[in-house]
Formats: structure tokens, sequence, C-alpha cells
């Protein structure tokens, strides 16, 4: 049970930030858009735990979850279905149930289904990645059980900080495999997305998103189908497009068209994968602000973030980190190896090649400062720090609405899998969480120091 003292500083809390809301004068919603989530078999090996006879990619997605965490709309590509066991990989992809998990874990709160792979395990894949979404309580768009879902569900529509955003889904195609009505995948068709953005602007849309699964594969610059559609999406009325699918990064674009500016991403590339060619290796998070002053929104500021995908075993788990760029050897000598850092640098170099050549419009990289406090979590996760261990109902704990953002879960080097919450350089700091977390009724947490190798009970 909460103590009265605890529910008090929540209700303060609540207070002023519901006052800051009646009186504030802008609207103001961020965004951020990451790539291909895929599962290769590769993947879908190197997390499986034999001690528990599970799949663990938390690990994988810990140097990316306060960056996406930093967003109020937060949305994924998932490039696989959960059409259950056996997984596999590609061509035809079925991926554990906990990948999805893990994303709503690092902070998503969108995902997206309508890809090429939509059909990979037929109308069981479609409709169970739909169970297993719903299940988890996050919000997805792109395929549906059938045409009454659609209509009550579509365009997905999101409220955030008082503006409403309507997000919409699409694909080119499903390697040519199909699915039955009342099943439905949505494909990129000019009528059915002026339909739809018809519908949004219907529902008071204040800002309309097309998500387009698109393009050539490995080519960095996008084709004419990517252009022709995406001055469709803009003629109907969206205000920003953004694409994934072809597996590389291509060009970011700010624009003016009818005097409002507009956002188009072509292509996001991977964001974690098990694909090894040179532009492959990686991807690019997008992050957008958009403002609202007296019924006119407006594009802000724009930034990027380009991530690479690093595989390393770290005792019985392989994770695939998805890694920002950052000195993390200075902190953790050997961390990434010397032929991968070759491969990491190149990756990054050869994006803000293309960004330079291609980008138009004023758009930022973002890179971790070392003093932030992002880049402070950096050295924590690479050197060491204290936590508070819950050993009674951890996954329930981190599933709370209320207490769930306090909580991170890893492997250690003997496969048991921790619920940790908090990091503190200061032991007395990570004490004194301990003891608010008593407050909040979680019975005998542990304080714990935390190292890369080492995971160890402080008295």
């Amino acid at each position: 049970m909460i103590h009265t003292r605890t529910l008090k500083e929540l209700w303060l809390f609540s207070l002023c930030f519901l006052t800051t809301i009646a009186f504030g004068q802008k609207e103001e919603v961020s965004f951020l858009f990451v790539g291909d989530v895929m599962q290769h078999d590769g993947q879908i090996d190197a997390a499986f735990n034999k001690k528990t006879a599970s799949y663990e990619y938390d690990d994988g997605f810990k140097f990316v979850k306060p960056i996406i965490e930093s967003y109020d709309i937060r949305i994924a590509n998932l490039e696989v279905t959960h059409a259950g066991k056996p997984y596999k990989g590609y061509p035809q992809f079925s991926a554990p149930d906990e990948l999805s998990k893990t994303l709503v874990n690092a902070g998503f709160n969108v995902i997206l289904t309508s890809n090429n792979h939509s059909c990979d395990g037929r109308a069981k894949g479609v409709i169970r990645t739909l169970d297993v979404l719903d299940e988890l309580g996050v919000k997805h768009t792109g395929t549906f059980r059938n045409q009454a879902e659609r209509d009550e569900n579509y365009p997905l529509m999101l409220e955030e900080n008082g503006m409403k955003v309507a997000v919409l889904n699409y694909t080119y195609g499903t390697n040519g495999l199909s699915v039955a009505p009342p099943l439905i995948v949505n494909y990129i068709d000019s009528t059915l997305i002026k339909k739809d953005i018809a519908r949004a602007q219907e529902l008071n849309a204040d800002y309309i998103i097309c998500t387009m699964h698109w393009g050539t594969e490995y080519k960095p610059l996008p084709n004419k189908y990517q252009k022709t559609y995406e001055q469709i999406c803009y003629r109907a009325g969206a205000d920003m497009v953004i694409g994934g699918h072809p597996h590389v990064v291509q060009p970011v674009e700010k624009k003016t068209i009818d005097n409002e500016e507009k956002l188009t991403t072509w292509s996001l590339g991977n964001y974690v994968s098990n694909m090894k060619i040179r532009y492959t290796r990686g991807g690019v998070m997008i992050g957008a602000t958009v403002e609202k002053e007296a019924d006119k929104t407006t594009l802000k500021d724009v930034e990027h973030h380009l991530v690479y995908v690093l595989k390393k075993q770290e005792g019985p788990i392989r994770p695939y980190y998805i890694l920002p760029d950052f000195n993390y050897n200075k902190y953790r000598p050997g961390f990434i190896s010397s032929a991968e850092t070759v491969k990491m640098n190149q990756f990054f170099a050869d994006s803000r090649k293309l960004f330079s050549q291609y980008n138009k419009g004023e758009i930022l990289e973002a890179r971790i400062d070392e003093t932030s406090e992002v880049g402070h979590r950096y050295k924590q996760y690479l050197t060491e720090y204290f936590s508070v261990r819950v050993t009674q109902d951890g996954a329930k704990w981190m599933d709370s609405e209320i207490l769930g953002h306090y909580f991170h879960k890893t492997v250690d080097r003997a496969g048991n899998v921790l619920y940790l919450s908090g990091f503190y350089a200061d032991q007395k700091m990570a004490a004194g969480h301990l003891r608010f977390l008593s407050d909040c009724g979680i019975i005998e947490p542990q304080l714990v120091k935390v190292s890369p190798t080492l995971i160890s009970t402080v008295e």
C-alpha cells in the first residue's frame, strides 16, 4: 500500500502538471521514428536464455532507451510477425513475443504492422501479432482483423499535450503472400490514402503522418515510386511522410509546400537486424517537434540520431546493442573490438556523407554529450552503478502504469533475470530509493551494485 506521504507527493505533482497544461499558451508534441525492427535466425538464437527458457532483448535497447523516453510519441516498425513457434527468421519471420514486450519496455508507444513481411505467418500470423500487441496494451496500426475494426481504429488517432495526431501506415506489397478477407493489410494505393487522410481531417486531426513501407532495397536514394506517393500524400493533406524498407538510410528533407513546413524521411534504415553488408549495419532515429498555437500547427525542430548495431556475447546472452555515436571504449575498454570500431565509424561516416549531400532544410545531428544526463547514464552502464533489485513480482512492478518507468530489466552472467530500479552513482541515494520503493509496497527490495560483469548485493 502506498503511504499517505507518497500519495500526497503524487497528487501535488499531478496538480502542478495539470495547471501547466491548463494555462499554457502553446501546445507541443515531439515524435521519434525508428526503422525496421527485425529478427533473423542469429538474433533469435542469441536472445535465448537456456536458464529461463525465454528470450531476452532488453539489454540490447538500454543505450537508446533514455533517448526514446525523451519524446512524446515513439514509433517503431515491427517487420516480423508473432505467428508463434517455431520461431524463424528470413524469409518468413516469426519472432518471439518477448521482442514486442521489449519494444514497450524500451519506451515505444506506437507499433507499425504494415510492411512486406506482414503476411509471413499467413492469417495466423496477422491475427496473433495483433493479439500480442493488444495484450501488451500498446497502440498499433497497419493491419486489421476485419473492416469493422479498421473503420473503428483507423486512422490511428493519438491525443498528446492537447494535440490530435493521425498516424497512417501502408506497404508497397507483402512479398507475393496475401491473407484472405476479412483480414486487412494496408497497401499503398492513391485512392485509399486520399480517403484515409480525408477521414483524419473529419476527425479534426491537427497533424497527419503517413508512414510508408516502400523503396528499392539497398539503394541510398529514393526512387520514382517513392517520390510519386510522397506527393500524393502531401496533396491529400498529410503533414509528414516517414519511410522505411530499403534497409539502408536515405535522405531527410524539411521543405515548404503550399506555405507549410513538411518533413520527409525517405528511409530510416535498419533499427536492429543481423544484416552485415556495409550500409545495412544500422539506421537513423528521426526526432521532430510540432507546435500548435491558435489552431495553427507548425513543424519546429528536426534532429537525427545515427545508430549502429553491435552484437556482443555477454554471458549466456548475445545482445544486439543499438548504439548511438559515443566513445564506449573510453569507459569500458574493449567493449567494441577494433575491427567492429572500424565498421561502426564507417557506417557513421557513410551516413553523414549521404546526409551532407542530399538532406534538405535544417536537420541537426543529435550526439551524446558525455556531460549530459544521457551521457552519465552511458557511463554508468559501461562502468558501475547502484540500483535496487526487486526480488518479488518484478515483472508486475515493471508493467505498473505508475511505477513502471522506474524499472529496467537485465540478465546477469549466470542467466538470472533481474528487475532493477534506479541508477545511482551514490550508494546513499540508492538507499533512499530503496526506502521509496518500500513505501510503495514492494516487499524486501535489495540494494545492489551493478557492473558489466557482476551484480552483487550491498549490505
